[in-house]
């Protein structure tokens, strides 16, 4: 118990100072957990979900205190032995398993547990020898190799971090049975025999997961699953309070944050949360200068520079930009291709695939702000980006970087300016990303695309100068990257599809859609003629992001096709009350 005391009663949230710490206890805000999860089909990027998912259908569901997570609900007699939690990335599993584990080893919950072994899959990943039950759990808690016998005496706890991130092929049919709690074999093989229940301990698990991997599992084996749902709107103002002691700059942060719409929506996860405040604390705080971000793209370009820079402040930011230049392209090259293959954690060899050299100087800076370390308890070393939308980020610094610094295109792997060709534009590159982010099912690059979009905005342009060889007036290509958009929107019946072509183009700041809607709204009313396909995708957008609930939603007032049905359906899925007659 102290051993887990020590390691978990302080924290590291995102980047910490030289010398600070942070105490879990201190900063824990607690998030909504929901028992079941949202059956609703989404194929949007697993963070934006919260656009989508019905409101109705989250009040309808059983929230469950992260203490509570073994024990059964009134009503219920079924003993809960195996737990899955599901949650999109940084949205508090993690942080909610610490908790949980500190309150045990300080004595608060859970005393049932004789032991609690806490056994994350990134470092599972680095296990390929055979080993026993017994020495796995010596592996993870050292301090337990004198006790040979506690596994059949006590009942325990075993705790599986990042299922998502876990590099065993987890065969629970092909698998034979394993019963021998001494007895070297495979990683595997205990993982999938221990969640099933076959070694003759008394033992609870209790596994965490992003959404997409929740599926390894097979759901016979699972007795409750739960679902992280992140910050509701009084527990971001309660974190923000808490990471900002100013109580009049906190006023401010929330007050500015409350103006956009979509990005107060995205505070749900915490890491976003942080990243805000991180950027609002500095920019409102110092008061720069200039205007405050309010683009995704904005936020985590002045995320960037505010984490380089603090570092080193006696340079200049395009200074530092510029020394960091290099490693913030290799690093992106690593985000890039890792995100077209869904990895989000990298080993020793990953890093040498791509020439990374971290005891290398040239990664001091920004490897220490953006790229985090966790020091495995075997000889090799895991890490993993700060969050997986600062990994997206990253990819799309590099591909903007190389088309602007070089001229280069990754996604094609091409140079795009050859005299006998002649001269490739950045549209031709916006229109390749768009093509693969619309291609995708599962919108693993809908992030991405938006970030390379706001990186061709003049006012990011000129914050990267440094990194960046040139700035340079993309106006004629972001015009007609805003057309094609709209045809995009026109061609498009998926809702997730569609949203992130509405934040494609927020991010290149073109409002002509919702202006245009608002006309065709009033005309509508006169003639009753309805709304076209790209109008209802308008329509369900911003209604989505609309803080006004709509007392009765009437389709028939604008739908008069299958097609426009369709494309609202997410704005009447969160209504209590809809009509539609003829349509």
């Amino acid at each position: 118990k102290e051993a887990l005391k020590m390691r978990f009663e302080v924290v590291s949230e995102g980047i910490a100072k030289p010398g600070e710490q942070t105490l879990l206890d201190n900063i824990f805000t607690h998030v909504w957990i929901t028992e079941g999860s949202c059956v609703e089909v989404n194929h949007g990027h697993e963070v934006m979900q919260v656009e989508t998912v019905s409101k109705s259908t989250k009040s309808e569901t059983c929230s469950i205190k992260c203490s509570d997570i073994f024990k059964p609900l009134p009503g219920q007699t079924r003993p809960i032995r195996t737990v899955l939690m599901k949650g999109v990335a940084g949205i508090g599993k993690t942080f909610s398993v610490q908790k949980f584990i500190l309150d045990w080893a300080t004595g608060k919950d859970n005393q049932d547990f004789d032991f609690i072994f806490f056994l994350p899959f990134r470092e599972l990943n680095l296990i390929t020898s055979e080993k026993s039950l017994q020495e796995l759990v010596q592996c993870f808690s050292p301090q337990m190799k004198s006790s040979d016998n506690i596994l059949e005496h006590c009942k325990v706890l075993f705790i599986f971090d990042g299922l998502d991130e876990s590099r065993h092929p987890l065969k629970f049919e092909e698998n034979e049975i394993f019963s021998d709690v001494i007895k070297p074999t495979s990683v595997d093989l205990l993982l999938t025999n221990l969640i099933k229940g076959n070694f003759p301990i008394d033992s609870s698990i209790w596994i965490t997961s992003r959404p997409a991997a929740a599926g390894l599992i097979p759901p016979v084996l699972i007795n409750r699953v739960t679902e992280v749902q992140g910050f509701e709107d009084h527990q971001k103002e309660e974190y923000i309070r808490k990471k900002c002691k100013n109580r009049a700059l906190a006023d401010k942060i929330i007050s500015h944050i409350k103006t956009l719409r979509s990005l107060y929506m995205l505070c749900y996860v915490p890491v976003f949360c942080w990243i805000v405040v991180t950027v609002l604390d500095h920019t409102l705080e110092e008061n720069i200068g200039r205007d405050n971000p309010t683009t995704l793209t904005d936020f985590y370009t002045d995320f960037l520079i505010v984490l380089l820079t603090s570092k080193e402040q006696k340079k200049k930011k395009e200074n530092v930009l510029k020394s960091n230049q290099k490693a913030i392209l290799k690093l992106g090259k690593l985000a890039f291709q890792s995100l077209k293959k869904n990895v989000i954690v990298f080993y020793e060899k990953d890093l040498r695939e791509y020439d990374i050299d971290l005891n290398s100087s040239l990664y001091s800076g920004v490897c220490k702000e953006i790229f985090k370390q966790n020091s495995a308890l075997f000889r090799e070393n895991v890490y993993c980006f700060l969050h997986l939308t600062v990994q997206e980020y990253f990819a799309a610094l590099y591909v903007f970087g190389s088309y602007q610094n070089d001229n280069i295109n990754p996604l094609k792997k091409t140079v795009l300016n050859f005299p006998w060709l002649g001269s490739k534009s950045l549209f031709s590159l916006n229109k390749g990303a768009l093509k693969r982010a619309i291609k995708s099912r599962t919108g693993n690059l809908d992030l991405f695309v938006r970030f390379l979009l706001g990186l061709e905005m003049k006012k990011n342009q000129e914050l990267l100068k440094g990194f960046l060889s040139r700035t340079q007036d993309h106006s004629s290509d972001i015009q007609e990257t805003t057309a094609y958009i709209k045809e995009l929107i026109g061609e498009t019946s998926s809702p997730e599809r569609c949203f992130n072509l509405f934040h494609c183009l927020s991010e290149l700041k073109d409002k002509s859609l919702m202006d245009e809607l608002n006309v065709t709204l009033d005309k509508t009313k006169v003639s009753g003629r309805g709304l076209s396909p790209s109008q209802c995708s308008a329509l369900a957008y911003f209604s989505l992001l609309s803080e006004k609930e709509i007392e009765v939603f009437d389709m028939s007032d604008y739908a008069t096709s299958e097609e426009c049905v369709r494309r609202l359906l997410p704005v009447a899925k969160i209504q209590n009350k809809m009509l539609c007659q003829n349509c």
